[in-house]
């Protein structure tokens, strides 16, 4: 992996100058603000002016719906917590009974799993989301994957973002929610905690405000990453650097409004102390990078007076484990355990449990074959929603573990697009047709 050229990390007199080269080298102009300790970006699309492109699928155009035609506007949050790099669901939801497993796995074979049904268990570092298991809150959704699948991680996160595999357009699964949504209408709907702006948040025509930390003033490279050219790539849809002031006058006066309007309402939230709200020992923003300080301040987002629709959490952790696999997959279990534990005691106690659930997504899973320090790129993984609005269980089918593909890897069961569909038709209410491009089965995830 290469490393990306880094600016100076700590703040200073230059600071906003380098930022603004930084932005500048993305094409992008966007307001920056800083919130207690955190930096805020809004963003939209940078070709809105143009006839926006489509994203396809199957030559058919899938382009975002007019505000309000989605669906009804929920007050619910979605949260995504994206495991960047490929994570091991094998060791995640742990196949205890199949011999087949430790046949594969060898020593790297979680022995000790906390046992669900007597079929598979959660890694031991799970202890929080077992005790969710059992009380009908986390549902599990096995065998996760995509047709024909691409081992790159940007292929595999391109598709993963889009909704629709090998995508040639540029709007994002949740961006055309949005859009569909509320449009341009409510500037804090989408949320992107981590380094910059998502993909699957990138839509025609709504607003997207990222949270970062100030200490870095050009975003850290994901570990998952190979080169500075994927992470500009990630982002080339996003805010122009030019306005035409003759053309686009009143684009301009409406992107301002929403931008201040953003900013007033996340610095509101954000600059209010968490001592003094329903989680008493948080604080916002302990621990840069780190998957805790990302949900605690999702959490204050999802219990101020206006939750987004959407927060997407990512740049946490490196799930590539292609060695050092137990210790780093462990300790990154005991992180995801930790941060939806705070999580969800911030969000039950300040009421807005029942309008809230996680769900788990990452480019793709670990070849089952143990590689005798970590395991290489996979295919099919199991998947999480966690949160009171889940029928909890298990959903989905194991992968076989003895009838592998001509690589090595798992023959994913089901469509990752039957995940996003179940959530947009069964949570959010949406018209999960419309927006993933087709119909797909919608596995009983919801009540």
């Amino acid at each position: 992996m290469t490393d990306a050229p880094r600016t100076d990390p700590h703040p200073s007199a230059c600071g906003s100058s380098t930022r603004r080269q930084f932005l500048s080298a993305l094409g992008a102009s966007v307001a920056v603000g800083a919130v207690g300790g955190y930096g805020l970006s809004v963003w939209g699309r940078a070709d809105s002016v143009a006839t926006p492109e489509t994203t396809t699928t199957m030559g058919k155009a899938i382009s975002s719906m007019p505000a309000g035609t989605a669906g009804p506007s929920l007050g619910r949050t979605l949260v995504v917590v994206e495991m960047g790099g490929g994570n091991d669901g094998l060791n995640m939801v742990v196949p205890h009974a199949t011999d087949a497993y430790y046949d594969l796995r060898g020593n790297l074979g979680i022995r000790s799993p906390l046992d669900l049904d007597g079929e598979v268990g959660l890694h031991p570092n799970l202890n929080f989301l077992a005790d969710e298991y059992t009380a009908g809150r986390l549902a599990i959704v096995e065998g996760v994957g995509y047709p024909d699948p691409n081992l790159s991680h940007f292929a595999s996160m391109a598709t993963w973002w889009s909704g629709v595999p090998a995508s040639t357009g540029q709007t994002g699964w949740l961006g055309r929610y949005l859009d569909g949504i509320v449009g341009a209408g409510d500037p804090l709907a989408g949320v992107s905690i981590g380094p910059g702006p998502t993909p699957a948040l990138a839509g025609e025509k709504a607003f997207v405000v990222t949270v970062q930390d100030m200490t870095g003033l050009a975003p850290t490279l994901p570990p998952w990453i190979d080169t500075p050219d994927e992470l500009f790539s990630m982002w080339k849809g996003f805010a122009p650097a030019e306005f035409d002031g003759a053309v686009l006058l009143d684009q301009v006066r409406a992107a301002i409004g929403g931008t201040v309007d953003a900013s007033n309402q996340l610095s509101s939230v954000l600059s209010q102390s968490t001592a003094s709200g329903p989680n008493p020992q948080a604080k916002v923003g302990r621990r840069r990078g780190d998957l805790t300080s990302f949900l605690e301040v999702a959490a204050a987002l999802i219990v101020g007076p206006n939750p987004p629709k959407v927060v997407y959490v990512h740049g946490w952790g490196d799930f590539d484990v292609h060695e050092g696999h137990a210790a780093r997959h462990g300790d990154m279990m005991a992180v995801l355990n930790e941060a939806t534990e705070s999580f969800f005691a911030t969000v039950r106690a300040g009421g807005r449990g029942s309008d809230t659930m996680i769900l788990t997504t990452s480019e793709f899973g670990r070849r089952p074959l143990f590689n005798g320090s970590g395991t290489d790129h996979g295919t099919a993984a199991a998947h999480l929603l966690i949160g009171e609005p889940v029928t909890g269980g298990r959903y989905g089918q194991a992968p076989s573990l003895t009838n592998l593909d001509a690589r090595g890897n798992l023959a994913h069961t089901v469509d990752y697009r039957s995940l996003y569909a179940s959530v947009l038709s069964g949570y959010l209410l949406a018209d999960a047709q419309s927006l993933l491009g087709g119909n797909h089965e919608l596995l009983p995830l919801f009540a």
